[in-house]
């Protein structure tokens, strides 16, 4: 069975001639249903064009993205936008938030544009646990940096797609709510079979997920089962050190 997000030989070059750049140089791997997986690397590995690929955000130059089931190449804007729609939610670092609207009309957003009936007790139980219960009315501009942030996460998690993309989702939060949010991350995945791929930079975030991926040069070099802070922090030393010895992953986890 396909994983709900796989890529196979995926390549995407940035510029052309002498100066080409390969921010992926030809990935293949699957993130399959109901794991968490974060995604790590030094600066300029190639993780963010990871996740922009794979959420059919960025055409790869090369290679396949099949995305809950269905394969990207050739669709067009708005059959991507169709398919992202229904199977998949993201977090951004960019809160991307309606300023008019409420922080409970944020988060279901989503569900509105998509002619879906929110479940007002799973929304209210996520808005709580994201730490925003008391600001449920606020709009945006009456929330800190850190508030926005946790209504974003709130909007994803609050549709119960098959997949989430997350791109540094705790940055911007104080430790205990990250903690709070990574927890509830990983109870979507495991009690809900959600497939979740995280970039981040952070080991202690990367911890909460069931697999670590490491990239360095647009390639997948290592991979870290069960990780912990430490065995992460460690792994990223020895990374940022060039020791690694290179080699492309082409497995389902």
């Amino acid at each position: 069975m396909t994983a709900p997000v796989q890529l196979t030989g995926v390549r995407k070059v940035y510029g052309t001639g002498a100066g080409a750049v390969d921010a992926l140089a030809g990935v293949t791997y699957g993130f399959a249903a109901g794991t968490f997986t974060a995604v790590m690397g030094p600066s300029g590995s190639g993780k963010s064009t990871l996740l922009h690929c794979a959420a059919g955000l960025d055409t790869p130059t090369s290679g396949d993205v099949q995305l809950a089931g269905t394969s990207l190449r050739g669709l067009d804007e708005t059959a991507l936008t169709e398919l992202r729609r229904e199977h998949v939610s993201f977090v951004f670092q960019s809160f991307n938030l309606m300023p008019a609207l409420t922080v409970r009309q944020n988060v279901v957003l989503p569900l509105t544009l998509a002619g879906k009936a929110a479940d007002d007790a799973w929304v209210t139980d996520v808005i709580r646990r994201v730490g925003l219960g008391e600001r449920i009315n606020h709009r945006p501009s009456e929330l800190s940096g850190g508030q926005q942030q946790r209504v974003a996460i709130a909007r994803a998690l609050a549709g119960r797609t098959a997949i989430t993309f997350a791109d540094e989702p705790t940055g911007a939060l104080d430790t205990t709510t990250a903690l709070e949010v990574l927890t509830l991350l990983r109870d979507q995945s495991r009690e809900l079979g959600q497939t979740i791929v995280m970039v981040t930079h952070d080991p202690v975030a990367a911890s909460y997920a069931d697999r670590v991926v490491f990239l360095v040069d647009g390639r997948i070099v290592s991979e870290s089962p069960h990780p912990t802070a430490e065995n992460v922090a460690a792994e990223l030393a020895l990374l940022s050190a060039g020791r690694y010895t290179t080699h492309q992953t082409a497995m389902e986890i």
